[in-house]
């Protein structure tokens, strides 16, 4: 076994390896031995002779790959390699180079890949009970103690240190900085070494939970093929709840992958391993696989996000909405939580509609079972049916509650509760907290009458996004220089037409005001 505690001498600095790749069979070993690869140390006899010939990995000293990745294979003198398994005149493995070993920049994931084209390699019980085989380019995470490899005839074990947890997560971070240019260390729920309290849920290694309720657990993980930082969503599915989980994983399916503005659903499986889901046991444990978003909108570091940044986010969420809508889908359950951030970067902030469980497919409804009571439009509750207007609602109360809360209790959206609404919008743009463009959007998101709200297009067509660009992928760094406190225009001047045939309340409360 490696020795955990080591600390070795290299260019006449001490660095601790992160971890070491040990001969596992005679063949391996014969070859090591013969290259006269001694891994020294202050007292070789206390060492175990069938390992006396190891690979040490540093993440100090950085490989000759790509973005200072470690290539292994027998090498020769226009290709070496870091990690040398064999003489380069050895005829066990064919070609200089069989792998590469690299670190993901996001998860910080140890990956292997192979880049030879003549042999394969074989990651015994990579994949649970069984082994994965890595063909040519295809890559795996190495989330064992212990990762058993196959090299064509050579066997080999790559060993992590795991005694070494907090330098090699100090070092690991170092290496990213430097050699893969993220100043981002990979986020804390993630263990920057493999623990037995990991998870293999399917293609994903599961590190730690998230979040837990009635409805199940959400862990984050990491992707075994990509190295991705992932959440992976597992309902325990009675028969009450089919139809939610159903609805949540037909309606995300609809929508492409690539889409602004709502999270892609990446795969979903059931715990017989059948995808989709076939819902036959009492319970089942379903899983729903997708991007890791670190905060949702109700956990934002809201007074920090600098202006431009917050108004692309909720830009984002008005462009999914629309695309939403576009599918014939109404979500009805858009809140603070629902409202997921992928990214808080300037350059480019990400955000995200999720969970459509509640959803359904047509632009008009009746039933009132929908999101939290306090997010819901006020035609729902009259009981007279409702259009796809209830979204833009709950957007708009979206938006208005990461500026703070209300300053009274609103437990359900009725005359007074809708006043309170009002008066809070207008306090914060009196207080300047708020531009004016931006408070007129949200004052017609918000109005009583859903036939006075905008539709998803036409609040995108409105002028209090002049301070941003587009929010696709490939979208400029919003201005720094904008400013909650600057700017009081009119808005985009286009005449709002009516969504539907909706219902309009008989009496609207006497403190709606309208505007632009």
């Amino acid at each position: 076994m490696a020795d955990d505690k080591l600390v070795v001498a290299v260019e006449g600095t001490q660095y601790t390896p992160f971890a070491y790749l040990i001969p596992d069979n005679d063949a391996a070993r014969k070859c090591l031995a013969s290259l006269g690869v001694r891994h020294q140390q202050s007292a070789p006899s206390d060492r175990d002779a069938k390992v006396k010939h190891q690979l040490p990995l540093y993440f100090e000293v950085a490989g000759s790959g790509h973005n200072g990745s470690w290539k292994l294979g027998k090498g020769n003198t226009r290709q070496p390699v870091d990690l040398q398994l064999c003489s380069s005149r050895s005829r066990r493995i064919k070609g200089p180079v069989l792998g590469i070993i690299s670190i993901h920049p996001q998860s910080g994931a140890i990956m292997l890949q192979n880049v030879s084209q003549n042999h394969s390699i074989i990651y015994l019980h990579g994949n649970g009970h069984a082994n994965v085989e890595l063909h040519y380019q295809e890559k795996h995470i190495l989330y064992m103690t212990r990762n058993h490899l196959r090299f064509g005839p050579l066997h080999y074990v790559l060993e992590f240190c795991v005694d070494n947890e907090s330098v090699i997560s100090a070092s690991r971070t170092d290496y990213i900085r430097k050699f893969l240019y993220n100043d981002e260390p990979p986020i804390p729920l993630l263990d920057p070494l493999p623990k037995p309290t990991h998870l293999r849920i399917g293609d994903v290694i599961l590190h730690q939970t998230v979040s837990k309720g009635a409805f199940g657990v959400v862990r984050v993980g990491i992707s075994s093929r990509s190295g991705d930082v992932v959440a992976c969503k597992t309902v325990y599915c009675g028969q009450r709840d089919i139809t939610s989980v159903k609805n949540e994983i037909t309606f995300a399916s609809m929508i492409p992958a690539s889409t602004v503005g709502v999270m892609p659903l990446l795969y979903t499986w059931c715990e017989h391993g059948h995808s989709p889901p076939c819902f036959d046991a009492e319970i089942e444990a379903v899983h729903l696989l997708m991007p890791y978003a670190p905060l949702d909108f109700s956990r934002a570091p809201w007074p920090e996000i600098p202006p431009a940044t917050r108004l692309s986010l909720f830009r984002q969420l008005l462009e999914g909405l629309r695309t939403i809508h576009s599918a014939g889908i109404m979500h009805r359950d858009i809140s603070l939580r629902n409202s997921l951030i992928l990214s808080l970067d300037d350059s480019k902030p990400q955000a995200a509609i999720c969970d459509f469980g509640k959803s359904k497919l047509g632009s008009t409804g009746r039933e009132t079972a929908l999101g939290p009571q306090v997010y819901i439009a006020p035609e729902v509750w009259r009981r007279g049916g409702y259009t796809n207007a209830i979204d833009i609602f709950s957007l708009g109360l979206t938006f208005l509650y990461t500026f703070g809360p209300l300053r009274g209790p609103v437990h359900r959206m009725d005359e007074s509760g809708h006043k309170l609404v009002l008066e809070h919008l207008t306090s914060l743009q009196g207080q300047g907290y708020m531009p004016a463009q931006l408070g007129a959007l949200l004052r017609s998101m918000l109005s009583w009458d859903p036939a006075e709200r905008p539709t998803a297009e036409q609040a995108l067509d409105h002028g209090a996004w002049r301070e941003i660009t587009a929010t696709a992928p490939d979208h400029k760094r919003p201005s720094s220089e904008s400013s909650f406190d600057s700017g009081c225009a009119a808005g985009s001047g286009r005449k709002r037409v009516q969504r539907s045939d909706g219902p309009s309340p008989e009496s609207p409360p006497r403190s709606r005001r309208r505007g632009d």
